[in-house]
């Protein structure tokens, strides 16, 4: 009998491990406890089993013990082992921040994802810097269609949107550039991009187009820089070392401290490079401490400093025939103006930015957001024609109120703010005489003020529209008091006080479930910057008129194929009158004219395939990018002298620009990515008679990031750039005299990264 017992028990007990049992359960969000329609439930063969309905609930037959994988749009896929019998479960996921489309943002004011903001938002995150070496945004910044980086030599950058490079020579202009909501853009509309260093960075997000509405001069856009959430961060130490081809070395230090009310951070970053040419080295050093408190309701207090010591060579522009015989070589002189060398062509800078933050909800329909900030710096820029010696100290700040209600049981956001800045400069021009200061050539003292006061209104209504109008009042003057002048007698005093500017803007979003449209038409203005108005051989133009356009923009966003693919599409016109555009007289000083008018029509496309999301398999991740921009950008009224430019490209745009990428992870910590750009050839003078060819550049990056135990993490990678070897230049000058157009970029290069991080 009790064979009969363990014969029948044998037979039972397989039958009830694989029979099919229900189980049931609900996939809810983790931040707010929402039910998730849509999410998808898979085995561990990736075969869907369910998907949750109107009520994120779900029900489905398993065999026994079993590995459900959970997925939704937006949210990280998790692994849940469940086994028969075991009743209704709960899965709560976690949004996903590689997902753009649930990204949220702050561009326009509007913390939400960017699937609810009208207008083209380029979003850079901490994976996307990582791609790269992390010694400069170039490569980074160059990944978003319809933005251009360029880097003339190690250190000195230009940043274009859209076009809007070309009135720069040198530094950024004609976009309105801020770190943890100070302004770095200078109110004479110069920003020194370079004092910031990629350690003090965490986040960007890049609006394209006229923002007039919200933060002021810029016809390019926005450029929004965030280092991370001193809060989100964990108490530890971590250290960095970078080394590289043409002498680059680069170390850093970070140390945190964390608790519920209070955060500290200390980071310091040591960058130095030998450069590719030569006369192109580059030293910077920048120290930055950050401290952040909250105490319940009373709100968030946020401080930074930050200091940096930065000193980097300019080799200077070749012509075709320097470029063809060796581009390494650095600017030679000749009987008139001496070489790059000679004169010590260079720029030092010592800046000190100490900005404060306070971030308070009033109560619950009204939240309150300040920002303060003052800088000193002490800059010197040795030349080929001159000397350059500038004392200099700003101030200013930027405050906001958001302020929800609702009107007739429709959601409504209002906003409401305002920005100033003041600078003050003592600048001194000297002749250069191989390199060190010679005869005082003017002395001025120089003042910029910019303010202005801005609203917003959004309306949300039903079905999921989303109505936005802006408006604001902006005012820019400069005063230039020469105190001599180049015969040495006391010179005049000046004041160029632009026009108040009303800048408008309206747009407006319809989303669905996986697809968001939206339209906008946006007003922007543009000064001519203090340095396009007062040059360095000492003219001043005050007949400079600013830049005034309108954009026309649509476009949408979403994702398809399970939410794999994710697109970004936008289509936009500009229309630009009182174009500047830069010139070259024959001393081969910088000047600028007003230009008429140009026509810039766009578009701008962004594909992100998520190929594979396995967390534990081998390997375990792969995505694919698609980026294209395609720039239909011309002269439409443009007459100098005998010459009719128009219906000319507009000089420095590249009319298309691809740039592709595939990441790879696996579950062992092995990770590596494959990035191509292709950048279409640029006209280098008004008269599109010299253009730069077009070029292809590849990149990879191989590397592993591996936990041991709970505190400490280690992260080692190698790279390479350039590896087609292309000779190409990024930054040319534009319509030089003596043709010296061309700023030769690196050739093939390597690097290598070692980092340690201990968690306490």
């Amino acid at each position: 009998m009790a064979k009969f017992y363990f014969l029948a028990l044998a037979l039972i007990l397989p039958s009830a491990l694989f029979a099919q049992t229900s189980l049931s359960g609900s996939v809810i969000d983790d931040t707010d406890k929402t039910p998730l329609i849509g999410a998808t439930i898979s085995n561990s063969g990736d075969s869907l089993l369910a998907i949750t309905n109107e009520d994120g609930d779900f029900q489905l037959e398993i065999k026994g013990g079993q590995l459900l994988i959970v997925r939704h749009v937006g949210f990280e896929s998790m692994e849940v082992p469940v086994k028969a019998g075991e009743g209704n479960i709960v899965i709560a996921l976690t949004r996903d921040t590689e997902l753009l489309q649930e990204v949220k943002i702050e561009a326009y004011e509007s913390y939400r994802p960017v699937n609810e903001v009208a207008g083209s938002i380029g979003i850079i995150r901490k994976q996307d810097l990582e791609r790269f070496d992390e010694t400069s945004l170039v490569p980074t910044f160059n990944q978003i269609p319809g933005v251009r980086m360029e880097q003339r030599s190690t250190g000195s950058y230009r940043i274009s949107i859209r076009g809007s490079a070309l009135r720069a020579p040198f530094d950024v202009r004609n976009v309105k550039v801020y770190w943890n909501n100070i302004p770095l853009t200078e109110p004479g509309g110069n920003t020194p991009f370079n004092l910031q260093d990629v350690n003090n960075i965490q986040n960007v997000e890049i609006i394209k187009g006229p923002a007039s509405s919200l933060y002021g001069a810029g016809i390019g856009g926005v450029v929004n820089l965030k280092s991370e959430n001193l809060f989100n961060n964990t108490s530890a130490v971590s250290t960095s070392f970078t080394g590289g081809s043409f002498g680059l070395s680069r170390y850093t230090l970070d140390a945190s401290i964390v608790d519920s009310q209070k955060a500290f951070k200390i980071a310091y970053a040591s960058q130095k490079s030998d450069g590719y040419r030569e006369h192109s080295a580059f030293d910077r050093k920048v120290f930055h401490l950050g401290a952040a408190f909250k105490n319940g309701n009373v709100g968030e207090f946020r401080t930074d400093i930050v200091y940096t010591d930065l000193f980097y060579e300019i080799p200077g522009g070749l012509t075709q025939e320097e470029y063809d015989e060796n581009p390494r070589q650095a600017r030679p002189g000749n009987p008139f103006v001496a070489g790059s060398v000679a004169s010590n062509a260079s720029i030092s800078v010592k800046n000190l930015l100490a900005g404060i933050s306070y971030d308070v909800p009033l109560n619950e329909k009204l939240n309150f957001l300040t920002t303060l900030y003052a800088n000193v710096a002490d800059f010197e820029n040795p030349f080929n024609l001159d000397y350059k010696r500038e004392a200099q100290q700003g101030y200013g700040g930027r405050s906001r109120i958001n302020l929800s209600g609702r009107i007739a049981g429709t959601e409504t956001m209002l906003t409401i703010g305002g920005e100033y800045q003041f600078r003050f400069a003592s600048a001194r021009n000297y002749g250069n005489n191989m390199g060190l200061p010679d005869t005082l050539n003017f002395d001025d003292e120089l003042r910029t003020r910019q303010y202005l006061g801005f609203a917003q209104y959004e309306i949300f209504f039903p079905k999921r529209w989303i109505l936005t109008t802006g408006m604001s009042v902006n005012n820019v003057k400069y005063d230039i008091y020469r105190l001599v002048d180049s015969n040495g007698a006391s010179g005049d005093r000046l004041d160029k006080a632009f026009q108040t500017q009303w800048m408008p803007r309206v747009g407006l979003v319809k989303t669905f479930d996986n697809l968001a449209l939206h339209g906008s038409i946006s007003y922007g203005f543009s000064p001519p910057t203090l340095e396009e108005v007062r040059t360095n051989e000492g003219s001043i133009n005050l007949e400079l008129e600013p830049e005034k356009g309108i954009n026309y923009e649509i476009g949408a966003r979403g994702n398809t194929f399970q939410n794999r693919l994710e697109f970004d599409l936008s289509l936009f016109y500009l229309k630009l009158s009182e174009t500047i555009v830069d010139y070259t007289s024959e001393r081969g000083t910088d000047l600028f004219r007003n230009a008429g008018s140009t026509d810039q029509k766009g578009l701008e496309l962004g594909l992100n395939f998520l190929v594979m999301d396995k967390p534990y398999a081998l390997i375990s991740r792969v995505n694919l990018r698609l980026n294209y921009a395609y720039h239909h950008f011309e002269f439409n009224d443009y007459v100098k002298s005998e010459e009719d430019y128009s219906g000319n490209q507009i000089t420095g745009v590249a009319p298309q620009t691809v740039w592709a990428g595939v990441d790879i992870g696996s579950k062992i910590g092995f990770y590596g990515n494959l990035n191509y750009n292709y950048t279409d050839e640029i006209p280098l003078t008004d008269a599109n008679d010299v253009f730069a060819d077009s070029y292809h550049l590849v990149t990879s990056k191989l590397g592993f990031k591996k936990n041991f135990g709970k505190k400490v993490i280690l992260d080692i990678f190698a790279g390479a750039d350039n590896l087609l070897d292309e000779r190409y230049s990024l930054g040319n000058d534009l319509n030089p005299f003596g043709g010296r157009y061309y700023q030769p970029a690196p050739e093939r290069n390597y690097y290598g990264w070692l980092s340690v991080t201990y968690q306490y």
